[in-house]
């Protein structure tokens, strides 16, 4: 059993290993153009080239060409700035100091091809000192940068407002500035007149330049706001560009997680059949604290095999928000950690609540099968008497050994007729963890929730139930009273309870005794048990027997005394009882 769990988890975890791989090729594969032969013919001019040792050179000597040329551009900048006004030499600095830095990007590639070994490398040897906030910032920047792509058409909308602004005020301050030089009178010195020709050919072409500026952004802004698609276009545009590159990555990430996820619950499932701890009744606690680390292994793996699928597609912006929604659990979880420390001492049967107690929960007793992060609770008397509930439900209960063979789990079975104390005699039809329901005599049904069930008063007359009565006698028979009569009577009864319901076997004792002298009788209790299965007729034997009893004394000649009240007189020298009759029936014979 040991070899075939282990080769269960080998298969995992190979499984686990090989899928992004396999994403890889796929994705390769789809971004492979069809090959033809100028493509082959290529190809294999290349191999050669590898196989003599040329291709490095090759390489080498282009980047070299690349450098030259921008050695060419630089000096070529450079001498037109000699001849260039303040704003050319502003524009042409900027644009020596993007050549120079192409040219070290070039510089670094050629040191990079001919060492074969990257320059940052030996850069980075030196321990650098690690910032939160940058490594922070490198993780956040694929997102920031994505967000940036969502709302590139208004920015760059406001961002050419912005500039026609910036322009139409330094238009209005070249207007006032060459208005200023033309306000002053013409000076003498020939010097000073050439300095002020010269600032206001300076602030003519600044003006000029405002104005073509002005000119062109207008015309930018017009064409941007004329071709702003509508928001529900630009929704469109991104949810299907979405679909097209990260969409896929994520249903695949979404998929690799639950399918790594169900295939490990289903391989500790299968692992937790097969070893011998399953077949005894109590777990010990090294098997508990095992499958509390599966259960979370199980989400672990998921999560870890979902991150090795968008780092192998390469998609940085789902793996960092990926990485903020991990991390963002595992600050949650820091506020809840009292709850997650009642729940493992629940999950490792050290709790108030333990595996295979008794638990009353919602006022019904439970039998605790299982306790995991969904607890099984099961009480087989009821009609779909399982439930599974979250461990942090059970929080706050009791639990408590019980006695197998003396403690009941429900006190009735379906079928079963009891006798509650003011609705009378009705039929249990259906008992559930929700509501019970019982079928009175004549079909009413009535409705009442479990809990509500329980707390009546009620007996079960389904495994067997006695019937008591009292029958008085007159005190002419006292003689009798005590042994003849109770014999006479207890033949005569059994005699037709038997053919009343058809089976000696159902009545099981019957007893006729004396039981008390009363004011009025002598008084004989009738004492009788039947058989569960006559539970339904309960009412009939009830009136049965006090008919039978009359039917014996009516064949015996036994009377059946009235009901009678003694007064004494008080003022009358010979005191005599009086009998007054309360009843004016006939004397029974």
């Amino acid at each position: 059993m040991r070899a075939v769990a282990t080769r269960f988890l080998s298969a995992v975890s190979v499984w686990i290993v090989i899928t992004p791989f396999f994403l890889l090729a796929v994705e390769g594969e789809e971004k492979q153009p069809e090959p033809d032969v100028a493509a082959t013919t290529t190809q294999v001019g290349q191999e050669e080239s590898l196989r003599t040792g040329d291709r490095p050179l090759e390489a080498l000597h282009s980047v070299l060409e690349s450098m030259e040329l921008i050695d060419a551009e630089i000096q070529k900048l450079n001498a037109d700035r000699a001849d260039a006004t303040e704003l050319e030499k502003e524009q042409i600095e900027a644009a020596i100091a993007e050549l120079n830095t192409k040219k070290d990007q070039l510089q670094g590639d050629f040191e990079s091809i001919a060492t074969g070994i990257n320059p940052e490398d030996y850069e980075d040897s030196i321990a650098e000192v690690f910032v939160l906030a940058e490594e922070v910032d490198t993780l956040l920047r694929p997102i920031i940068e994505e967000l940036k792509d969502l709302t590139e058409k208004p920015r760059e909308i406001e961002e050419l407002r912005s500039d026609l602004a910036t322009w139409k005020k330094r238009a209005a301050t070249t207007s006032e500035a060459l208005l200023q030089i033309d306000q002053l009178p013409k000076p003498d010195d020939q010097a000073l007149q050439e300095q002020i020709k010269l600032t206001r050919q300076t602030w003519t072409e600044r003006k000029k330049q405002a104005q073509n500026r002005i000119q062109a952004i207008s015309y930018q802004l017009e064409q941007a706001e004329k071709n702003q698609p509508s928001l529900l276009e630009i929704f469109k545009n991104s949810l299907r560009s979405f679909f097209r590159s990260r969409g896929r990555n994520f249903l695949v990430c979404i998929l690799v997680f639950f399918a790594t996820f169900f295939l490990l619950r289903f391989l500790h499932r299968k692992v937790d059949e097969m070893f011998p701890w399953r077949k005894k009744t109590e777990r010990p606690f090294y098997v508990r604290l095992i499958d509390v680390g599966l259960n979370l292994f199980a989400f672990v793996g998921a999560a870890v095999a979902a991150l090795i699928v968008l780092y192998a597609t390469g998609d940085w912006l789902l793996m960092g928000l990926a990485i903020i929604l991990l991390v963002g659990l595992v600050l949650a979880a820091k506020n809840g950690l009292p709850k997650v420390y009642d729940h493992a001492r629940i999950l490792l049967n050290l709790g108030e609540v333990r595996e295979g107690e008794r638990v009353i929960y919602e006022g019904i007793p439970w039998r605790i099968d299982r306790l995991n992060f969904y607890t099984i609770l099961r009480n087989e008397k009821l009609r779909g008497g399982m439930i599974r509930l979250p461990v942090g439900h059970l929080s706050g209960f009791v639990s408590r050994p019980y006695d197998k063979d003396h403690e009941h789990w429900f006190p009735c079975d379906e079928g079963d007729w009891i006798l509650f104390p003011e609705e009378g005699l009705a039929r249990v039809v259906t008992q559930t963890p929700e509501y019970v329901q019982v079928v009175k005599l004549g079909g009413a049904k009535v409705t009442m929730p479990t809990a509500d069930f329980l707390s009546k008063p009620f007996e079960n007359l389904s495994g067997s139930f006695r019937i008591s009565s009292i029958f008085g006698i007159d005190y002419e028979h006292q003689a009798d009273s005590t042994e003849k009569i109770p014999e006479i009577m207890w033949a005569y009864m059994t005699r037709e309870i038997c053919s009343l319901i058809g089976d000696r076997d159902k009545l099981l004792s019957l007893k006729v005794e004396f039981a008390t002298a009363g004011p009025s009788s002598l008084d004989l209790a009738i004492i009788s048990d039947f058989d569960g299965s006559m539970a339904a007729k309960y009412q009939v034997l009830q009136r049965a027997i006090q008919r039978m009893a009359v039917d014996c004394c009516n064949a015996n000649g036994w009377v059946i005394p009235f009901t009678q009240i003694t007064l004494h007189n008080a003022f009358q020298e010979e005191k005599k009882a009086e009998v007054i009759e309360e009843d004016k029936k006939p004397r029974l014979p």
